[in-house]
Order: C-alpha cells, then structure tokens, then sequence
C-alpha cells in the first residue's frame, strides 16, 4: 500500500506553477494615415495608448514619467488582474523614440509579468507615419503555462486589435481635440482570440500536405 505522502506532488505542482517563468519578444510595425507629430503625441502619452487596448486602464498619473495602471485577462474559468506601475524610460522627440517599462502583479497572486516596449517613429514620404516597436515580455505563474508559441500569437491578435482601434480613433478626432479620460477598460476575452489563432494553427496543420492525417 502506498503512504499518504504520495500525495503530495499536488503541492509540489502549484510551487512551481507559481515560480516557472518566460520570456517572449515581439515586434511589430505598421502605417497610420497621419502626420509623425500628432502620432507621436498619441503614442507617447499612455493613457491614450490604454485607452486603445481592451483590458488596461491607467488608474493614477504619479508624475509626467510614472503612471499605475491595471490590465484585466479572462480565459475561459482563467481570470487575472494585473495592477503596477509603467515608467517612461526614454522619451526623446528630436528621434521619435520612447521607452517605456511596464511591472504588474495579478491580485489574486497567479503570477507576474514585467514589459519592456521600445518603439520609433519615422515619417512616410506620402505623409503618413511608420510606426515601429519591439517588447520583452516576462511572465510567471499560471499564464507562463500556455508557451511561448501561444502567448506570441494571442499578443499578436491582441496587437492587431490595438493598432485598428488607434487607428480609427485618431482618424475620428480633430487633431487639436484634447485627450480624453481613456473609458473603462473590459477585461480581454481571451478565449475569443484563442478561437482566432486556433483556426489559424489548425490551417499551418493543414497545410502541411496531408501529415496531419492519421496514419494506416
């Protein structure tokens, strides 16, 4: 008969779950129909950049460089808040460079992340602004769990949505409209861009040539 104790390694598990941990680099550019100087106004201001990503919410602006925020995931019966602070580390507009730093811990103590995002903007000849930027994210905890390969792809969707939200917001506005308080943030449906990615998984499966078909 087998002692108690082998039960144990449930314990065991979830240490580790709390202290495994990855790191994941992104980059991303794309073209918005307006002029580098009202790009750069949107982009280095974080509280219009939250206020175009489903789930952030900037909280409090401690000083012009340092501002805490909130980021809300749900997956599935997998649900986090993440609550910390975002600090500009570089902000230079003679280049169009920024900076900036990103660390949060999820309240209900399921993990942490830290974000690191580096971008450049560079003027279009036809007027419009290319816009440039790469991100090291780290991640621990039950998040850390998906992989590398699937937390790429679900940032990239994620992505997508930000820059069409962006887009369309800066194309609505009057250039000399103030900055609105960005709205409240609902949390990230993540399963709904899973179910997105899935299908596009399943369609590299598929398009393999037929390896995906069980064997006789």
């Amino acid at each position: 008969m087998f002692p108690k104790s082998r039960f144990v390694p449930n314990e065991q598990f979830c240490i580790l779950a709390r202290e495994f941990a990855m790191q994941v680099t992104l980059t991303n550019s794309f073209i918005v129909n307006q002029p580098i100087d009202r790009a750069w106004a949107f982009v280095s201001d974080p509280r219009q950049v939250a206020s175009c990503m489903p789930g952030a919410e900037i909280l409090e602006v401690v000083d012009e460089k340092t501002y805490r925020g909130a980021m809300k995931l749900k997956l599935g019966p997998f649900s986090a808040q993440f609550q910390g602070e975002i600090v500009i580390e570089r902000l230079d507009v003679a280049t169009h460079e920024i900076r900036m730093v990103g660390r949060g811990k999820d309240k209900g103590g399921t993990g942490n992340a830290t974000m690191t995002i580096s971008g450049k903007l560079i003027e279009q000849p036809g007027g419009g602004t290319q816009m440039a930027s790469q991100s090291d994210l780290v991640i621990s905890g039950k998040m850390a769990q998906f992989g590398a390969r699937m937390i790429e792809d679900v940032s990239k969707s994620m992505f997508a949505k930000f820059t069409d939200a962006m887009t369309a917001r800066l194309a609505a506005e009057p250039a000399d409209k103030p900055a609105d308080a960005p709205p409240k943030a609902d949390a990230i449906r993540v399963t709904e861009v899973l179910w997105a990615v899935g299908k596009q998984v399943l369609g590299r499966m598929l398009g393999k040539g037929g390896r995906g078909e069980p064997r006789s």
